[in-house]
């Protein structure tokens, strides 16, 4: 894409102009002249009279994380100038798992998704409880998506929540009913007892006890074995 620009405004009393031609290797840069004049394309051509002028190049704006470059040219005389930049190519670093750390030597780059630009070579993986992965540019350039080892410990389907911790708390409430239940059977029989002195609910209130304390019992090592699964969690 080539833009012509002449700039009426930036004149400092001189009558030439310089041709000053600025290239990309982005087709979509944009280019930012003394802050204010914005021109899209990869090859522009102005028309500046002599001074200092200052300009930023960026990467197309739609890519996210895009690159810029920023320089500055004096113009003393009429002479065309030509000033090729080239912006890096940027490649998506992405791993399984995610969140990985990436590092090149010694150095933390960062983590992944990340993107990568420089001429590197070795790229070092590494996310804790999995295996350290080496990967190169090439290999990232050919979108290859570098899979982690998993070498740590697999946690156990926690208690809380689990099946068994439905099963014990349902068994507790069915074990503390059973005890309420029997109790107060026990007691109005005992009452009954007292007032007729029949051996028959005398017979029957000790039945009930025996009941009502043998529920109770296994309703306090239910309760046990609920807290202890709990805290060992």
């Amino acid at each position: 894409m080539l833009i012509s620009l002449s700039i009426a405004s930036l004149v400092f009393g001189q009558d030439c102009k310089s041709i000053v031609t600025i290239s990309t290797n982005d087709e979509e840069a944009e280019l930012f002249l003394n802050d204010t004049l914005k021109l899209n394309g990869n090859n522009f051509i102005l028309e500046l009279k002599p001074g200092t002028y200052s300009f930023a190049l960026t990467e197309n704006s739609k890519i996210w994380n895009t690159q810029i470059i920023k320089d500055s040219l004096n113009i003393k005389d009429c002479d065309s100038v030509t000033i090729s930049y080239r912006f890096n190519p940027q490649l998506l670093l992405d791993s399984d798992p995610q969140n990985v750390y990436v590092y090149e030597s010694d150095s933390l780059l960062g983590f992944t998704p990340l993107f990568m630009e420089g001429n590197f070579q070795d790229l070092l993986l590494k996310k804790p409880s999995y295996s350290d992965l080496t990967i190169t540019r090439n290999e990232l350039a050919d979108g290859i998506k570098p899979e982690l080892k998993f070498i740590g410990d697999y946690k156990t389907e926690s208690f809380y929540g689990s099946t068994l911790s439905k099963i014990l708390a349902g068994t507790l409430i069915a074990l503390g009913a059973t005890t309420a239940y029997f109790k107060l059977e026990a007691d109005k029989t005992f009452e009954e007892y007292q007032i007729t002195g029949d051996p028959a609910l005398q017979e029957q209130t000790e039945k009930y006890d025996v009941i009502s304390g043998v529920s109770f019992v296994a309703m306090q090592i239910n309760f046990g074995l609920i807290l202890y699964l709990f805290l060992t969690d």
